[in-house]
């Protein structure tokens, strides 16, 4: 499943006040308000409004309406009939560009959907670039931590003679190697040179070799089979310190380099740099096509923004749709809720408005503009209630509405209470 954030909001915008935007708003005049609403400059627009807006929402409604009305949005079709724009013209490169085999994965078929691909899609599908900038952290930072969490444990057990290990470990991360690491140095951090690095590596290894005899003990185990050196969380710990500790892995340029190698708007903005100063003789329809996916990509950064949910794309190929796109919310009380918008090319309009309670209770309102596809979708209920109990999902209420009155959000009493769906992490 999915890792819902319900500490804080979606945070897109690297800004930290919205007070440019909310003064913005006030001296806005008539005449730039219908400029803004006929699209004039709208990519500008929007990259303006994506470093000034954040948390204050008093102007965040007009801006919103604006948003959803205005008519070169409207007109830019899927985010996949992009991509597949984009893709077959890059097939015609002869130097093939690395944005090209990201592409390939974002046009697999909707049917071969799993989690773990579902989840590292929209993980890098270029709508949470920014939040995973200002989160990443240097592997040297995360080392870190985690060896501090080892202290805490050995300070906990109840096992004898591992005052020497816990010293060693905590000289170390008192040295001077750690004692200057912090998110705040990232230039520092960059500059590390690799020496250091293995020295660092080799004494951390030091330590573990001596913590892993500990925790490989068959006689200790047996005696406090119950101690917490010998939990799940100290395991998952000792794994992923030994993950981290190899001077390659603490170099921070190698882990930028990693989050900017799979991220579709990084790849985007990368290719859309190495094409202007290239002599193709697509170059024109590339940079053309790469401006309209990432404009595409900001609309939903903005979306999001303005409407404190998280709004998404659908990162798959599906033949039977023209246009759709996912919005997720997550109250205080840990609730969550889906609204899902889909234009089917031979059935118009589906609308699906999903709410998860007490974790695996789920209530789903349908409105379908097809009468036909209303009555397939009724046909096949029990086979959806099957699945989803099959899954451990309880499906306690589904609805179909009268697709000819007005659907009311499935999270709209909620609204004073939600926090934007989750957050995605370096």
């Amino acid at each position: 499943m999915i890792n819902f954030n319900t500490s804080k909001s979606l945070n897109i915008v690297l800004a930290n006040t919205n007070k440019a935007l909310s003064e913005v708003l006030k001296s806005i005049t008539p005449k730039e308000l219908e400029t803004l609403s006929k699209g004039k400059d709208l990519k500008s627009i929007v990259s303006t409004l994506l470093e000034q807006s954040t948390k204050d929402s008093s102007g965040d409604k007009k801006l919103l309406a604006l948003l959803k009305e205005n008519p070169t949005f409207k007109d830019l079709s899927s985010v996949s009939s992009s991509i597949k724009e984009l893709y077959q013209t890059l097939q015609k490169e002869k130097n093939p560009l690395p944005l090209e085999k990201q592409l390939t994965s974002f046009l697999s078929n909707i049917k071969n959907i799993s989690e773990v691909d579902l989840k590292t899609k929209i993980e890098n599908s270029g709508l949470f670039l920014e939040n995973k900038i200002k989160n990443l952290q240097t592997p040297q930072v995360a080392l870190k931590s985690a060896l501090s969490e080892l202290t805490k444990v050995l300070d906990a057990t109840k096992l004898a003679n591992v005052e020497t290990i816990n010293r060693q470990l905590k000289e170390l991360l008192a040295s001077d190697m750690f004692k200057n690491i912090s998110n705040k140095d990232l230039l520092t951090s960059l500059k590390s040179d690799l020496s250091s690095l293995t020295t660092l590596s080799k004494n951390t290894q030091n330590i573990l070799e001596q913590f892993s005899q500990r925790l490989n003990s068959p006689v200790e185990r047996q005696l406090q089979p119950n101690d917490v050196l010998f939990s799940k969380e100290t395991k998952s710990l000792f794994d992923k310190i030994n993950l981290l500790n190899k001077p390659e892995s603490l170099y921070t340029q190698a882990s930028a380099k990693e989050l900017f190698s799979q991220d579709l708007k990084a790849l985007l903005l990368k290719a859309q740099e190495e094409i202007k100063n290239s002599s193709s003789p697509n170059k024109m329809e590339l940079l053309k096509q790469i401006d309209k996916l990432t404009l595409q990509i900001d609309y939903h950064q903005l979306l999001s923004q303005l409407s404190n949910a998280t709004s998404l794309y659908i990162p798959y190929t599906w033949d039977a749709l023209e246009d759709g796109n996912i919005t997720i919310k997550s109250s205080k009380d840990d609730r969550f809720f889906t609204d899902i918008e889909l234009n089917l090319k031979e059935y118009g309009s589906l609308k699906l408005r999903l709410g998860m309670f007490e974790k695996n209770q789920l209530n789903i309102n349908i409105s379908a503009q097809s009468k036909e596809l209303k009555k397939i979708l009724q046909e096949n209920i029990g086979t959806l209630k099957r699945q989803l109990i099959g899954e451990n999902i309880m499906p306690i209420s589904i609805r179909f509405l009268d697709d000819t009155a007005p659907v009311t959000s499935a999270y709209n009493e909620y609204s004073q209470e939600l926090n934007a769906g989750f957050e995605a992490k370096a």
